[in-house]
C-alpha cells in the first residue's frame, strides 16, 4: 500500500520551507500527489524536485540583484505564482477562493525590496506567518493607499490600517490572523534587511550630508519592545509614497531609490511618542462594533442615539467611538448617514416602492428631510434619480 507524508513531514525531509514544498504541490512539481481539502498528501518515496531551494539558502530579501522572482515566492506563500521577471522587477499572481492580485516587487537598494500590492481578495493563504530564515533582522514598512488591512495579535488586540495609513513592524509580527475586509487593498511594502541595509542607506546618506539616516537606529527607536509603529494619514507621510505610486516610467528604478532614500530620512526624524500613532483595539470591543454596525444595519428603520448604543452593546461610549472609526473609517453617523442613503439608491432604482415608504425604510421621518439629504448626496432628487436610472436600463 503506497504511504504518504504531509508537507511537514516533507519539508524536513528534503530540508526546505514548508512554503515551499506547498508551491511545489500547488505548480504540481511532485509526482504521486494527492489532495485533501486544502491540505496535500506527498507518496513517501517522491523525490525532491532538482531545482528546490534549501531552506536555510534564501531569504525572503533577494541576496543578489535579479534574484527577487526566486525568493519572493515563499516570501508570498503558497497563493503566490511568479507571471513575469525582469532585470531588478517581478510580478506575481496571487490567487485563492477568495479572490486574486498582482504584487509587482523591485530589489531596490541592497538590502531593501518595494512591493506593489494591487489586491482582490479577503485573505492571503498563511499571511500571518512569513518565513524568516533564523536570525534574520527584518523591518517592514506598510502604507495602504486604499482598502483596509486587519489583524488579530496573540494577546488580543485587533489592528487596522486604512487609507493613508502607514505602520512599521519586525518580521516576522506575531500575528494570529490576518484578512482584508473590504476585499480591496492597494498600498505598498518595503522590506529590508536591517543590516545591509544600514550599510546601503548608511553609504547614500554620508554622500548626501545626512550622516543620521541609521536604519537600526530607526527600528530600535519607533519599535523599542513593541512589534509596531503606527502612523495615521498625514501629508507628510502622502507626500512620500503618492510620489513611490507615481514614479516616472523612464526614471523609475533611480527615482524609487531616492524616494526610499526620502523615506529612511523621515522615519529618522519620528518621534514615537508625537502623538500620531493610533490604538489598536482589543478583541472583545472589536467584535462589539461589529455587531453594533450589524444591528443598526439591519434596522435601518430606527435612529439609535450613541449613548444606547454603548448601553446596548455594553462598551464606553469614547471607545466606542474611536473604535468603530478605526475599524470603519468614519464616525457612526456619518457611517449610517451613507448607507441609509446607498440603501435608499437601490431601492430606487430596482424597486417601484413610494419615495415615502423609502424614506421610512431608510430612518428618515419626513419625506421632504429624505429628499434634502439625497439631493445633497447624489445631486439629484430621488424622483430623478429614478427617472433618469429607469432611462438608462
Amino acid at each position: 500500500m503506497l504511504e504518504y507524508m504531509s508537507v511537514r513531514e516533507a519539508a524536513e525531509k528534503w530540508d526546505l520551507s514548508e512554503r515551499r514544498v506547498h508551491k511545489l504541490c500547488k505548480d504540481g512539481r511532485i509526482d504521486g500527489l494527492i489532495r485533501f481539502g486544502r491540505s496535500w498528501g506527498i507518496p513517501q518515496d517522491a523525490e525532491k524536485p532538482d531545482d528546490a531551494r534549501r531552506s536555510g539558502g534564501h531569504s525572503p530579501v533577494a541576496t543578489e540583484r535579479g534574484a527577487a522572482g526566486v525568493a519572493m515566492a515563499d516570501f508570498l506563500g503558497p497563493d503566490a505564482k511568479l507571471l513575469a521577471q525582469s532585470g531588478t522587477c517581478a510580478v506575481f499572481q496571487v490567487e485563492n477562493e477568495t479572490g486574486n492580485g498582482i504584487v509587482t516587487m523591485y530589489d531596490a537598494l541592497p538590502g531593501v525590496q518595494l512591493m506593489y500590492n494591487d489586491l482582490h481578495l479577503a485573505r492571503v493563504t498563511e499571511h500571518d506567518r512569513f518565513y524568516v530564515p533564523p536570525g534574520a533582522d527584518m523591518l517592514v514598512i506598510n502604507h495602504c493607499r486604499e482598502g483596509r488591512f486587519e489583524c488579530e495579535f496573540p494577546w488580543g488586540e485587533c489592528g487596522y490600517i486604512g487609507e493613508g495609513d502607514m505602520v512599521v513592524s519586525t518580521l516576522p509580527t506575531p500575528v494570529r490572523s490576518s484578512s482584508y475586509p473590504l476585499a480591496h487593498y492597494h498600498g505598498v511594502s518595503v522590506v529590508a534587511d536591517v543590516p545591509r541595509a544600514a550599510e546601503t542607506v548608511g553609504e547614500v546618506s554620508a554622500l548626501l550630508g545626512t550622516a543620521g539616516i541609521d536604519v537600526q537606529g530607526i527600528k530600535e527607536r519607533l519599535l523599542g519592545k513593541s512589534p509596531y509603529f503606527l502612523m495615521r494619514s498625514s501629508e507628510a507621510v502622502s507626500h512620500i509614497f503618492s510620489e513611490l505610486y507615481n514614479a516616472p516610467d523612464a526614471l523609475r528604478d533611480s527615482y524609487i531609490r531616492l524616494k526610499l532614500i526620502e523615506l529612511f530620512l523621515f522615519l529618522s526624524v519620528i518621534q514615537p511618542d508625537d502623538g500620531s500613532g493610533r490604538k489598536y483595539f482589543y478583541k472583545t470591543r472589536v467584535k462589539a462594533v461589529k455587531a453594533m454596525r450589524d444591528y443598526m444595519t439591519a434596522h435601518l428603520d430606527r435612529q439609535f442615539t450613541l449613548g444606547e448604543l454603548s448601553r446596548r452593546f455594553n462598551i464606553p461610549l469614547t471607545a466606542m467611538k474611536s473604535c468603530f472609526k478605526s475599524l470603519f473609517g468614519t464616525p457612526i453617523h456619518a457611517y449610517m448617514r451613507e448607507y441609509r442613503l446607498q440603501t435608499a439608491s437601490a431601492l430606487l432604482r430596482e424597486t417601484d416602492e413610494p419615495i415615502a415608504e423609502i424614506a421610512a425604510k431608510v430612518g428618515y421621518d419626513s419625506p421632504a428631510r429624505f429628499s434634502a439629504a439625497f439631493k445633497t448626496a447624489a445631486g439629484l432628487p430621488p424622483s430623478d434619480y429614478r427617472k433618469v436610472s429607469v432611462q438608462k436600463q
